[in-house]
């Protein structure tokens, strides 16, 4: 009853052996001995793979790391005190009916505002002194 496991652990020791032999053979040389075509297009079939498990599991990290973010500030907003309850805006003066000094300004100026044909008899005064 042994003997039948004792015989498959030979074989596969002797065969792991074989095939480590091989593989460090090749490296030696940098040229593959055994099924080189089929070798070639299951590596670049693992390289494939291993690319989209990385892009993978970096989504994920990041989907993770997300969803704890989220959870720690709703649990922070839970806890944290809440502000208390703001006054209603009243409704703001405006400028014509504050009476500040801005608005005796602004006042000032439309009393004392010059007419059209003051601004043009003025402006032709200035252009003649000048020449």
């Amino acid at each position: 009853m042994l003997l039948l496991p004792g015989s498959i652990l030979a074989a596969a020791t002797v065969l792991l052996t074989v095939a480590l032999l091989i593989v460090r053979s090749e490296q030696k040389r940098d040229n593959r001995l055994f099924f080189a075509t089929i070798r070639g297009w299951i590596d670049r079939r693992l390289d494939n793979l291993s690319t989209v498990v990385r892009r993978v599991v970096h989504v994920v990290t990041l989907s993770f790391a997300y969803i704890v973010h989220q959870c720690r500030a709703a649990l922070a907003r839970s806890i944290a005190p809440r502000p208390r309850k703001q006054r209603p805006v009243r409704d703001r003066l405006t400028f014509e009916k504050t009476d500040n000094h801005l608005s005796s300004m602004h006042d000032h100026k439309t009393d004392t505002a010059l007419t059209t044909a003051q601004k043009k008899k003025l402006r032709n005064q200035k252009l003649e002194e000048r020449f």
